[in-house]
């Protein structure tokens, strides 16, 4: 066994620090910021509101908020986040279900404005052809921006790692995560599963991705979902 001393066991050893350090592996005052997509809304939906695209959970969505909210029955939560829309907010509340966390709901975390928002309706487009009236730039700098605040609040925690559950949406964090990894619309292969969740470590001007859309909580089969009827 080669002695402590010698320069090339040290170096390596330095060499695994100083990669764990640059990727915030067991650094002091880390936060995370574990970012969900919310529970599906659209199994049985019969039409669109007017306006923003709005619907509540379905029957088959609140049974994957529920087994989100099994996953992270053990896992500490320093604060839970959600958008201003029902979907959103509805699979926040079974994360914070027996726990003595409200839902702090914040519009910037919404899904990207799309033209059945606006009232029309557009194909969809070629693959890498970005499809929505609001710019990538501005989703990027409303989600940075809603983000920065939870780190915010999360630096206040003893914890540490300090965590929160921040549930948003589809594009919003497909858009947001490909920023952090320096690429634009499309290039990221990845579609953020009804409550997967991506896990971002924070410190400083610090963001490391950790994880991207695991939904591994749903590999269970589903049981068969019915809305019920007028009669039920």
């Amino acid at each position: 066994m080669a002695a402590l001393s010698d320069p090339r066991h040290a170096a390596f050893l330095q060499m695994i620090d100083e990669l764990h350090a640059r990727h915030l592996v067991g650094i002091e005052g880390v936060q995370e910021v574990w970012l969900i997509r919310h529970a599906d809304a659209y199994t049985g939906m019969e039409k669109l509101s007017d306006g923003r695209v709005d619907p509540p959970l379905s029957a088959r969505g609140r049974d994957q908020a529920r087994r989100l909210a099994a996953r992270l029955s053990a896992v500490p939560l320093d604060g839970v986040w959600a958008s201003d829309l029902k979907r959103s907010q509805e699979t926040a509340e079974e994360i914070v279900r027996g726990r003595v966390l409200p839902v702090t709901v914040d519009p910037r975390l919404r899904e990207v404005r799309t033209y059945w928002d606006e009232g029309r309706q557009e194909k969809i487009d070629e693959p890498g052809v970005y499809p929505f009236p609001e710019p990538e730039a501005e989703v990027v700098g409303r989600m940075t921006a809603a983000l920065a605040d939870v780190v915010a609040e999360l630096v206040q925690s003893p914890r540490s790692p300090a965590r929160a559950a921040v549930v948003s949406h589809n594009a919003a964090i497909g858009i947001y995560v490909s920023s952090l990894l320096g690429l634009s619309w499309g290039q990221l292969r990845v579609m953020p599963q009804f409550t997967s969740v991506t896990v971002l470590a924070v410190k400083d001007e610090q963001i490391v991705v950790r994880s991207i859309a695991d939904a591994t909580h749903l590999t269970e089969e589903e049981p068969e979902m019915r809305e019920p009827d007028a009669t039920g």
